[in-house]
């Protein structure tokens, strides 16, 4: 390649996780996972960059397109073909008649991909799996639970406990009491983890709506319509694999762990007299959770760490958080969930009138806005009566 090689900020976290796998912190498959790439992909990326140094980690058709692609015209002949002539034929049938008839190859799961919109195919049916016995991850920091655990714990109201433990070690790592689970405490709580420790390989998780999508839009809508969460976006810039169980028999360690906690910080907590959110996380963390280790806790098979390096040069905090796209409106404003953001003039430019920015909407309640070229733009949420109204009326409710 000649002159200076941009890398993309999915290339950048690539060349990390490839490093991490080139030092021996990671395995081929903890790297495939982290990627979302199969072993055969991570090997072949693991030679290129042996070779090629940091540029190995760049694709060899970058900026050029697909040679096989179809064209537009050729994909509404092939749909007016299986709508008017193949219409009661399945995907892998279509594609055996569409090339013995008409001289046309076409995958069976680009047709799926095409075809199901417009209410073509059924229901997969899923053979039942057979369970056996997880023995637990060889190095710290290669698997992590996050999983939130309603219960009395101080008081008559119940709250949440978000609790990040390794599986190697059994250790828990930090916890937050929360009204409920939700996105902002399981990003609060990996913002600790990862500060402290570093990345993980990866997060072994529930299936809650704040991890995974769990709506279903039936045949009429596309296999890949369903857009991430906000953490599934937030893992995927980081390079961090995530494993969904289906039972919380799947996940049996973090359940056991949640119920020796039920058991043995709710007897504390009421002990020393404790009955608010903020002293609760105090105390465990500062003391329960160091003597649950050292009581607990185990040595890892692998003394050889899993954890990775934060990326450099960026604030996690724009990571970790919630984003939103929007369009600038003509009075430099943008709405976000009915919260008006006053967009300021920069040294180089006096508006951003129907500029696309990137917002986002930190732990700690405070808006961002980047602009792809300016970077920051300094901003001043507008508080409104009904804005106001709901904030004191959230933390109100929090207050009890």
């Amino acid at each position: 390649m000649r002159g200076e090689v941009t890398f993309t900020m999915r290339e950048v976290t690539r060349l990390s996780v490839i490093r991490s796998l080139l030092e021996g912190k990671m395995v081929n498959r903890e790297a495939a996972l982290a990627l979302g790439l199969s072993m055969r992909q991570v090997q072949r990326m693991k030679r290129r960059v042996e070779v090629l140094g940091p540029a190995g980690i760049l694709h060899g058709n970058r900026g050029r397109p697909p040679v096989h692609a179809f064209s537009p015209e050729e994909r509404i002949r092939i749909i007016t073909l299986a709508e008017e002539r193949y219409v009661d034929f399945n995907f892998s049938h279509l594609s055996e008649m569409l090339e013995e008839e008409k001289h046309i190859r076409v995958n069976r799961e680009t047709l799926r991909l095409w075809l199901r919109p417009r209410g073509f195919g059924g229901k997969v049916r899923k053979m039942p799996k057979h369970r056996k016995r997880r023995e637990r991850s060889a190095r710290e920091g290669k698997m992590l639970f996050l999983d939130g655990s309603p219960h009395h714990w101080f008081g008559e109201e119940e709250s949440t406990l978000i609790l990040c433990t390794d599986d190697a070690t059994g250790n828990p790592l930090y916890g937050i009491f929360r009204k409920e689970e939700d996105l902002d405490g399981c990003f609060l709580v990996c913002l600790d983890v990862f500060r402290r420790y570093g990345l993980p390989a990866l997060f072994y998780l529930d299936r809650a709506s704040q991890f995974i999508t769990t709506r279903h839009g039936g045949l009429h809508v596309p296999q890949n319509a369903q857009e991430p969460t906000q953490f599934e976006r937030a893992m995927r810039e980081l390079g961090i694999g995530l494993i969904f169980a289906h039972s919380p028999q799947a996940r049996g360690r973090a359940e056991r762990i949640n119920g020796a906690f039920q058991d043995r910080l709710v007897a504390e907590l009421r002990l020393k007299d404790i009955h608010n959110a903020k002293d609760a996380t105090r105390y465990l963390n500062h003391h329960f959770i160091p003597r649950y280790c050292r009581r607990f806790g185990l040595p890892p098979q692998d003394k050889t760490s899993a954890w990775r390096t934060l990326p450099p040069h960026r604030d996690i905090r724009n990571i970790l958080c919630k984003r939103f796209q929007r369009t600038v409106n003509n009075d430099n404003t943008i709405s976000v969930n009915g919260q008006i953001i006053q967009l300021l003039p920069t040294r180089n430019r006096s508006h951003f009138v129907k500029a696309k920015v990137q917002v986002n909407l930190w732990t700690n309640g405070t808006w961002h806005v980047f602009h792809p070229h300016e970077g920051e733009i300094p901003c001043a949420p507008i508080i409104t009566k009904t804005s106001a109204t709901s904030f004191q009326k959230a933390v109100h409710e929090w207050r009890g």
